[in-house]
């Protein structure tokens, strides 16, 4: 049986995110834009005052929080099933 830890029904990454940026750890992703990619780096700045809440990376990619569907192992609760 395929089992995956998930989010609980209205959280959010940004905690999560916000815990690796202070920590200097690796954040590990994957994303859903217009089909499904893996994305991973250290997080340098959060921006949460932006209607659409966004992480920029060391690198410089810029990543919207909405499209992460799982982080560190953590997935959406609508990305649960099988």
């Amino acid at each position: 049986m395929d089992l995956r830890t998930t989010l609980s029904v209205n959280e959010s990454f940004l905690e999560m995110l916000t815990d690796c940026k202070n920590r200097g750890a690796k954040a590990e992703m994957i994303l859903d834009i217009n089909g499904l990619e893996r994305a991973e780096g250290i997080i340098a700045e959060i921006h949460t005052d932006d209607p659409q809440p966004y992480i920029k990376l060391q690198d410089g990619r810029v990543i919207t929080e909405k499209t992460i569907i799982a982080l560190n192992g953590l997935f959406r609760p609508e990305y649960s099933g099988c």
